[in-house]
């Protein structure tokens, strides 16, 4: 692959963006698409690969840019719409919402839950925009990069993002970091992808191991339930009510945060599984770093939520580049779009653009169509998420049980699934009261599959030498990345020991 191809898909866009604003058809799928999107990673357990997954057996009797456009419309959407219920009950809409909970959630506590969604809609919005551009614009560089990534670099990507979910989302980074080892021993549990052998099996059930999506309504929902539940005078959040807007005021303060995240998101939303959960992190990490006002993250810090936000939906253009260029998909939603193209006869690989000139430029424009539309659906939706935030606790929290039960249900359309969602619901009630952030441990589950198989498949292809493994460029420089961050997390909590001692 060379910069021709790139400069070839260029030239593209201007015509290809012609052909889709004249679409009627294809502007209603893409606006139909972004609302579905909106509303179903809104619900959690709910996800954007359920709501592609069930229209990808219909897309392929709609012309190819109208099923495209649907498609990645639901991802753009339900990626956009994560952090709302972040912000508004402290429950993810999707994993990597979980960073925009950090400090959305203690914004909406505060009386500032307009201020919080509208950033992270206005982030969500850029991060979509600026990751496509990005991606085309880097795509020969990255798609080296990829594929210099084997199954052992995958391996320490996922440690990084584990590893900084673990510091930041806490206190204490000890606790964190042993939240996030609790999050990879669950996910353990169950048949092993190599051999087949059963691992902590005492049950049927738990052959098949933990689903990740009760996993992640029980630590973040039922657990929020429980916490309420235990406090004499519930929470009230109260904000102003009305609409909101994609604030730009907002986005050219916040310009370096949002480039920077973006950046990490594309060059981390490469690594198949991994990426689209350790970007956010790791974006998140940076911003607070690079924030004068440390202090504040975690406590309803706007540049937070943007960090998260603008690192969520800009995967989506990392996540591309395995899919597109190699035919790996990237993340569960890439999946099913790889799917959608060869339902209408397209093969994702290195031919991909030599074969089918323009079709990436088509695929970027229905991106930022897409970002448009999911930010259009988000003004006009907006009113109602701030009504819901004015309800109150009592008569909120049990309607999201409720459709934790369902999104439980949903996950596997077994009873275990329920069970375990109300387990890891009261363990995540158990681990708050004591202290433990529960951030950590979904990523932990979510990434310690992957993790997991990844360092296997690398020791079996490597023969167990260790030294072989590490002494590649990209191993050395994602392990040096990894030593920084746990030096300066470790380094940043025993110095602030003594002022918190002398405090007290």
């Amino acid at each position: 692959m060379d910069w021709a191809l790139v400069w070839q898909e260029w030239r593209a866009l201007p015509g290809v963006a012609g052909e889709v604003l004249v679409s009627p058809g294809l502007l209603l799928a893409v606006l139909v698409g972004s609302v579905m999107g909106l509303i179903f990673g809104m619900l959690p357990g709910i996800s954007a690969v359920m709501a592609m997954s069930l229209l990808v057996g219909l897309v392929f009797k709609a012309p190819v840019e109208v099923g495209l456009g649907l498609l990645i419309a639901i991802y753009v959407g339900a990626m956009a719409s994560g952090g709302v219920t972040a912000i508004l009950v402290n429950i993810p809409g999707t994993p990597a919402a979980a960073a925009t909970g950090v400090d959305g959630f203690p914004m909406a506590t505060q009386g500032r839950a307009r201020e919080a969604i509208q950033a992270s809609f206005s982030a969500s919005f850029a991060g979509a925009v600026l990751g496509e551009f990005l991606t085309l614009l880097l795509l020969p560089f990255i798609a080296v990069i990829a594929l210099k990534l084997g199954d052992w670099e995958i391996f320490l990507v996922a440690l990084i993002g584990v590893t900084l979910a673990g510091a930041l989302a806490g206190k204490s980074p000890l606790k964190g970091w042993l939240a996030a080892v609790f999050g990879l021993i669950i996910a353990m549990v169950g048949m092993e992808e190599i051999w087949g052998h059963p691992r902590f099996g005492y049950t049927d059930e738990m052959n098949r191991g933990f689903e990740f999506v009760p996993a992640l309504i029980g630590l973040f929902g039922l657990s929020e339930v429980l916490q309420v539940l235990k406090q004499k005078a519930p929470y009230q959040i109260k904000g102003e009510s009305g609409r909101i807007w994609i604030d730009f005021r907002l986005l050219y303060r916040q310009a370096r945060n949002l480039v920077r995240s973006v950046l990490v998101a594309v060059g981390i939303g490469i690594v198949p599984g991994v990426g689209e959960s350790a970007a956010c992190w790791a974006s998140y990490d940076l911003a607070k770093r690079g924030s004068k006002r440390k202090d504040s993250f975690g406590k309803g810090a706007v540049e937070g939520v943007v960090a998260a936000e603008a690192a969520n939906s800009g995967t989506a253009g990392g996540a591309l580049i395995p899919s597109l260029v190699f035919g790996i998909p990237g993340s569960g939603p890439t999946a099913i779009l790889i799917a959608a193209l060869f339902i209408y006869g397209f093969r994702p690989g290195p031919m991909l653009m030599i074969d089918e000139p323009g079709l990436v430029a088509r695929i970027v424009v229905l991106f930022w169509l897409a970002a448009v539309g999911t930010a259009a659906g988000a003004v006009v939706l907006s009113p109602y998420f701030l009504r819901i935030l004015s309800s109150p606790r009592e008569i909120l929290l049990p309607i999201a049980a409720s459709l934790g039960v369902l999104g439980a249900w949903a996950a596997g359309f077994t009873r275990f699934d329920i069970y375990s969602m109300v387990g890891f619901g009261v363990l995540g009630f158990i681990l708050r009261q004591r202290g433990f952030p529960l951030a950590p441990m979904v990523l932990g589950i979510l990434v310690g599959g992957i993790a997991d198989l990844s360092l296997r498949r690398a020791l079996q292809t490597h023969s167990g030498d260790w030294m072989t493994m590490i002494k590649s460029p990209a191993s050395l420089l994602l392990l040096l990345i990894l030593f920084v961050t746990i030096g300066g997390q470790l380094r940043a909590w025993w110095t602030s020991r003594p002022k918190a001692t002398s405090g007290n």
